[in-house]
């Protein structure tokens, strides 16, 4: 095992601590501007910039996964990475950037501020209440970005584990209850920067170091030739490799279904801002995603004979190419990216528990500043119940968004999707489609271990789509509600 404490130095530490200090002071000061009322805490009151909805959606789509996972598929699956999941993601992406987003932020009303309310309104609460409780469903991706965080630690400055998760978690609890939205825009812009810098230091210590690119190609082909065939490992699968691929590019699409998406759209000043800022920022990603793959394949030919994992390939890769400071640096990109993807999350659990279900359904006499409080203490219960979630992310992260994207992906796409364009829509549609989705992907994936290897994500969102239209269609003229105004708001 390669011993990484011998080569982090004071100067990292303190860079590293700079940073989490610098998040914990943005929080308290923006505190005043967050505790007014949900929309201002959870959406910023609809306020904010091109600049800073860059720095949101960049720190909101590309987080620790993008760092850590994508190296470990480079590391293990090659170039073949960028075909089936960087370059799909970025061309799938981009209508929900210059079409989906414009309508949500443009056409949806004021009162819709997360998706289990714009379930409401394109649907019924029924559906609004079936949303709210699956999407806390995902704080188990979320409890995998921290364990991403804690191994690094652990890994690179011999902190316990248990130490590392205590104190990331305990500074995004604090920070995003303070100050919600406001504060996490704040600091998104902070550390989309640098996630930015970092990866552009990495990029250029493997040329430098290393002997430029076209060598350290030909040392990865050397190592391991199916890192730099275009199909890499998937051409000797056949069918299942077809099926994995599909798998792959479905996953990429997830982020239609994703919550934070959705309030960073309704957080933006227009829609024009959202197409901006969205479309400069997937050309950023995919350069950002490719340095990662990249970092990832240079890693094991540099130290796959060494390493006793992907991960720890890669960060003997970073250590050895970037000076003393940058660690650090590189090291609090990390954080910056897990924290921006997590804080974000549990702003949105929080919500879902406290304004969609419980004030929606319990108690809707609530008033706003009460609503708040509850939410800032949901940010911390949420908090703590993902930091006991890592212990199911001890093998390893890379798998974490090809099963929990998929999983949202089948549930969700297509209510939202066909809800905000599809005339026909009905509430019985879509809560077919996401209780059924649920069910059988949980059924396909892990009880039937997925017949013929046909992916779970693509056999449910496709048979999910079947029972949707079905329904909607025998349903649309006895709920004649279901037109895009029908929303039961109460």
């Amino acid at each position: 095992m390669i011993n990484f404490t011998n080569m982090w130095t004071n100067i990292d530490w303190i860079i590293l601590a700079l940073y989490f200090v610098g998040v914990l002071l943005v929080g308290v000061s923006m505190r005043s501007r967050a505790g007014k009322s949900v929309k201002s805490f959870f959406v910023a009151s609809r306020r904010l910039t091109v600049p800073i909805v860059i720095g949101v959606a960049a720190a909101g789509w590309y987080d620790s996964w993008t760092i850590v996972g994508l190296a470990e598929c480079g590391y293990t699956m090659g170039i073949v990475t960028l075909l089936i999941f960087v370059v799909p993601e970025a061309i799938l992406r981009l209508p929900l950037a210059v079409i989906i987003g414009p309508h949500v932020r443009d056409k949806i009303p004021d009162w819709v501020v997360t998706v289990p309310d714009m379930m409401a309104y394109l649907y019924s609460k029924k559906v609004k209440l079936i949303s709210a409780i699956t999407y806390i469903a995902n704080l188990l991706y979320d409890s995998a970005l921290l364990c991403a965080i804690a191994e690094v630690l652990k890994l690179v400055t011999g902190m316990p584990m248990l130490w590392s998760l205590a104190i990331s978690a305990a500074v995004i609890m604090a920070y995003t209850a303070l100050s919600g939205l406001w504060g996490l825009a704040v600091t998104d812009l902070i550390q989309f920067a640098i996630m930015t810098v970092a990866g552009g230091a990495l990029m250029i210590g493997i040329i430098t170091v290393y002997g430029g690119l076209p060598e350290v190609w030909r040392l990865c082909t050397e190592a391991d030739p199916q890192l730099t065939q275009p199909l890499g490992y998937l051409q000797d699968m056949g069918v299942s490799g077809v099926w994995e691929a599909i798998a792959w590019i479905i996953s990429a699409c997830a982020m239609y279904c994703e919550a934070a998406c959705y309030q960073r759209f309704a957080a933006a000043q227009s829609g024009s801002d959202i197409k901006i800022a969205y479309s400069l920022m997937l050309s950023m990603g995919v350069s950002f995603s490719a340095v990662m793959v990249f970092a990832g394949m240079a890693a094991v030919a540099f130290f796959g004979d060494v390493a006793a994992s992907p991960s720890e390939g890669f960060w003997a890769l970073v250590f050895s190419v970037l000076p003393v400071g940058f660690r650090g640096l590189f090291v609090a990109a990390l954080c910056a990216a897990v924290m921006s993807t997590v804080s974000s999350d549990w702003l949105l659990f929080a919500t879902c528990a406290v304004n969609d279900i419980y004030r929606g359904f319990l108690r809707p006499q609530m008033s706003e500043a009460s609503t708040v409080i509850g939410m800032r203490v949901a940010v911390v219960v949420f908090g703590v119940i993902c930091t006991i979630g890592t212990m199911f992310w001890a093998d390893g992260i890379a798998n974490a968004w090809y099963y929990l994207g998929g999983f949202l992906f089948a549930m969700f796409f297509i209510p939202i999707t066909c809800g905000l364009f599809y005339k026909k829509k009905s509430a019985s549609g879509a809560l077919w489609c996401i209780v059924y989705s649920a069910v059988m992907y949980v059924v396909w994936e892990f009880v039937l271990g997925c017949p013929l290897a046909i992916p779970s994500s693509l056999f449910v969102s496709v048979t999910g789509a079947v029972i949707y239209f079905i329904v909607c269609n025998v349903t649309y003229k006895k709920e004649s509600g279901g037109q895009l105004s029908s929303g039961a708001v109460e």
